[in-house]
């Protein structure tokens, strides 16, 4: 068994009989890439179904500095990611990131606005996605060689923050709600927090997390900095929880509505992904509108 398949694990994988890898020009791809595993996604946007969902997760967390080799090992055992696809959109899963309003971004100040709150590996590259909404700039960092490789591999991919997609879909969809809501996108280790009030984003951060108490702890700290009453909010929950988990539970006993949120209702979902719960893979699907 080869030193990727004793690294990685399976945990959900559908490819529908309408995709065809040797017609990939066809067709578009979005690849997740985080410490934890890596997800591919495949949508025809011509009648915009989503066919493939393969979901990867690593035996153990890897560190940042050989997240680039272990996507270049998937890549080879999955070269049909290599043929050639209409667009191509790698969103990279970080803490290292901040937003700045356009009006204010300096493309020479990257790394200033970055060391604000962030420690810097020196050798990190350091990047942008453009917001819509809001009207601002995402800087991240992402690891040097696994951009590198990502330019070599897929030289026509284009590269993303995790939150870049969460932060656009949420605002678009709340543009015309009133009142103030709160979305936590939960993944392996962390979830990411937006408060927003209609198209107006009120706080986003990053939180790692062990336990259910410690999600709740950052939760109900920030909704206390933004002076938020936890009996009147509506806090939607998305990406890789289980409705049935003791997060979701504790989260039900603090605030009075707690909802699981809903993938993109524009589009069709083949076969088995269509079985999943609407609330999971949130910002796989969700980056394929936003880029």
């Amino acid at each position: 068994m080869s030193e990727l398949r004793q690294a990685l694990i399976a945990q959900f994988q559908h490819r529908d009989p309408a995709f065809d890898p040797a017609r990939s020009e066809n067709f578009c791809l979005a690849l997740q890439i985080a410490p934890e595993g890596i997800i591919v996604c495949v949508l025809d946007n011509l009648v915009n179904d989503f066919l493939v969902l393969e979901h990867f997760a690593f035996r153990k967390s890897v560190e940042e500095h050989t997240l680039a080799a272990q996507f270049v090992r998937f890549a080879e055992q999955h070269d049909w990611l290599l043929n050639g696809f209409k667009r191509i959109d790698i969103m990279v899963v970080t803490d290292a990131y901040t937003l700045v309003p356009s009006a204010l971004f300096d493309s020479n100040q990257l790394a200033t606005y970055l060391q604000f709150n962030h420690t810097l590996d020196e050798r990190a590259s350091l990047l942008t996605d453009h917001l819509q909404q809001p009207e601002a700039r995402m800087v991240w960092a992402a690891p040097a060689m696994l951009e590198q490789e990502i330019r070599r591999l897929l030289p026509n991919a284009r590269l993303h923050h995790h939150a870049s997609p969460l932060i656009q879909r949420t605002l678009t969809v709340n543009k015309n709600l009133s009142g103030k809501k709160v979305i936590a996108h939960v993944h392996s280790g962390r979830f990411d927090l937006l408060i927003c009030e209609g198209s107006t984003l009120l706080l986003c951060n990053t939180y790692r997390y062990q336990t259910s108490e410690d999600f709740l702890y950052y939760l109900l700290f920030a909704c206390e900095q933004l002076k938020l009453n936890p009996e009147a909010l509506e806090l939607e929950l998305v990406g890789e929880i289980e409705e049935a988990s003791s997060l979701v539970g504790l989260a039900k006993k603090y605030i009075r509505n707690v909802k699981l949120g809903n993938r993109p209702v524009e589009a069709r979902f083949a076969g088995a992904i269509n079985q999943l719960p609407n609330h999971r893979f949130y910002t796989i699907f969700a980056l394929h509108y936003y880029a």
